[in-house]
């Protein structure tokens, strides 16, 4: 059997320092189909994205990722930022807090997540060019607004509760909400109103399981669009209690778009949640570019 070689970049610190233990998991998977494995153990925030874009990427038969929803977006803007069509097949191993991508793809199990990689079936993916004046950045999963990245921002603070902090920092804004002024912009039909949020889906889930973009698909070239303009405290509160089964959508109070691009101008300059990600600010171009990598599925 012939040998394969993939670059597999690896976060050491993710998911309460789970990255090198998931390794020692799949190593014997990638043996076994003799796949060898150039491992790069990230170092800091940023770094995945680095080793992503500089990389030799000639005679790979694949970029694996172990790690969770930031590491992830890292490389994925790392591949786009090198300016040539994406050769290399991308491989996702959980191994991160959120693992949102994975669960997507149903492959949410670090050994089932190698042997589809070694398998080497792929599937087209969807990504999402996000302009931000002169920045750009590129996102496979959301692009927040309003409440939504403050919500994050707050759960990033309280990690030491774990996969509970979505629903706590979630709670704790539902106590305290706040509409923006802004224009919104979906597919060349303005809306100018207060928002609560505006959150742009490639995939179905965000957080720790929650359902929010149920109907979404990663390889149909749109993106799924929720808007909340105004709502009670109360229909928040269910909202929050059916995102996760994907029952929210039946909420008056929320609309639900599918779009291929967006735009929000507003003079707040309240932070973007980019694939949990805090940072940048709206203005805000959102155009998605389908298929623009293959991913193992």
């Amino acid at each position: 059997m012939a040998t394969r070689r993939m670059l597999a970049i690896v976060n050491p610190r993710g998911g309460r320092r789970r990255g090198l233990a998931v390794l020692d998991r799949v190593r014997p998977v990638f043996r076994d189909a003799a796949v060898e494995l150039d491992v790069r153990l990230t170092e800091h925030v940023g770094h995945a994205g680095k080793i992503a874009r500089d990389a030799d990427l000639d005679g790979l038969a694949g970029l694996c990722v172990v790690g969770g929803d930031g590491t992830i977006h890292e490389v994925v803007d790392g591949l786009l930022r090198r300016g040539d069509p994406v050769s290399v097949p991308l491989g996702v191993i959980p191994a991160g807090s959120g693992n949102t991508l994975h669960k997507h793809l149903g492959c949410a199990d670090p050994l089932e997540a190698a042997r589809r990689i070694v398998a080497g079936q792929t599937l087209p993916l969807d990504v999402a060019r996000v302009s931000m004046g002169s920045d750009v950045a590129y996102c496979v999963n959301i692009v927040g607004w309003g409440s939504i990245a403050e919500i994050n921002g707050t759960a990033e603070k309280l990690r030491a509760l774990g996969p509970t902090r979505y629903a706590w920092a979630a709670l704790w804004h539902i106590a305290r909400p706040r509409r923006r002024r802004a224009r919104l912009v979906l597919d060349g039909e303005t809306f100018d109103d207060d928002f609560l949020f505006v959150i742009a889906c490639n995939g179905k889930y965000t957080g720790k399981g929650m359902a929010l973009a149920p109907h979404a698909q990663m390889d149909d070239g749109k993106i799924d669009v929720l808007v909340l303009r105004r709502a009670s405290r109360w229909q928040m509160v269910r909202l929050l209690a059916r995102v996760f089964n994907g029952t929210h959508l039946a909420l008056g109070c929320l609309e639900y778009r599918q779009v291929r691009s967006l735009a929000i101008e507003s003079d707040d300059k309240n932070p973007l949640d980019l694939d949990g990600e805090i940072k940048g600010t709206a203005p805000v171009r959102v155009e998605m570019l389908p298929g623009a990598i293959r991913v193992f599925a």
